[in-house]
């Protein structure tokens, strides 16, 4: 087994599985809700930014005007799970999957 092989079989999937969507206004406002959960930002084909948010909705459109990604995509949060704690674990999964933090992320969440 090749040494990428066995990273893959060692590294969790990432929370989010969704595709990603381009990033518009017009497809935020219609497709994302506005309710807490995580997300990524994409430029070029690479994640720029995880975070997380109580309102998935109003944040992605902060995003798109401040920082113009070129695609999105999230993942709603349960009632009873942290946000926080949630991003956290996409984050590290990055870490882990890449071997360094998403380009835009200041620090750990």
């Amino acid at each position: 087994m090749s040494p990428i092989e066995k990273q893959a079989e060692t590294v969790k999937p990432m929370p989010i599985s969704k595709k990603p969507s381009k990033a518009t206004e017009a497809n935020i406002k219609q497709n994302v809700p506005s309710k807490k959960g995580v997300y990524e930002l994409i430029s070029f084909g690479e994640v720029k930014y995880v975070g997380s948010s109580s309102d998935l909705q109003e944040r992605l459109l902060t995003h798109h005007r401040e920082r113009k990604p070129n695609k999105y995509r999230y993942k709603t949060v349960g009632f009873l799970k942290s946000k926080a704690k949630v991003e956290r674990e996409h984050y590290d999964r990055h870490v882990e999957k890449h071997g360094q933090p998403p380009e835009w992320n200041d620090k750990r969440p």
